[in-house]
């Protein structure tokens, strides 16, 4: 018996040692392996949106004003007095001198209407110790018109709505700067404070 298994090692010996170390490295190698951590999937909660496609932006459009330059029309009937002078003296048969002349005169009788040269709103009727009875009509754009030497405060109240063409009062002598001219109408336009001289916005109606 002992005499076989000798025989057997001898010859198979060094093929059994050698299959023994294959097979216990290779048993060490499986059960000593690191395990592979699994992937770690997106966070996804009920609360998780789509993300918006990115739409092109739409070109600015620039809007078309639709509003109206002001219109104006003449405040009297009467002829033209002194003319509107402010680089330029004309004279003065009040003060017997020669200045300048921020407004643009119309000669009349006592009592003639005197009208809103456009549509606007009442901001100041007053008593002014030179120019007499004033008062003065705010208007779009920015344009400011005064009406002085009237016969009374006029027909309109302070914060009163008018329409161009409207009889806001009547011409009269009582600006002490000019009442050498008689009865008249002293009228100013301004823009942004600017004196303008009337005449130039109200050559539409002349015509």
């Amino acid at each position: 018996m002992f005499s076989r298994i000798r025989a057997f090692w001898g010859r198979f010996g060094y093929a059994c040692v050698l299959s023994a170390c294959v097979l216990l490295v290779a048993l060490t190698a499986f059960f000593t392996r690191r395990p592979q951590p699994e992937p770690i999937a997106p966070e996804v909660t009920r609360y998780a949106q789509a993300t918006p496609t990115p739409r092109p932006a739409s070109a600015a459009v620039t809007p078309v004003s639709t509003t109206e330059p002001t219109r104006f029309t003449l405040p009297s009937d009467g002829k033209p007095g002194m003319s509107f002078a402010q680089e330029t003296l004309v004279y003065s048969r009040t003060l017997g001198e020669y200045a300048t002349h921020d407004g643009a005169d119309f000669l009349g009788q006592e009592g003639d209407a005197v009208r809103a040269i456009a549509d606007g709103v009442v901001t100041d009727v007053r008593q002014d110790p030179l120019w007499g009875h004033c008062i003065e009509i705010t208007h779009r754009d920015g344009y400011i018109s005064t009406y002085a030497s009237l016969a009374t405060e006029g027909l309109v109240q302070q914060d009163e709505a008018v329409s161009r063409g409207q009889i806001i009062g009547t011409m009269g002598d009582s600006a002490a700067v000019e009442c050498a001219e008689g009865p008249h109408l002293h009228l100013e336009l301004r823009r942004l404070r600017k004196p303008l001289d009337p005449m130039d916005y109200l050559a539409d109606a002349l015509d």
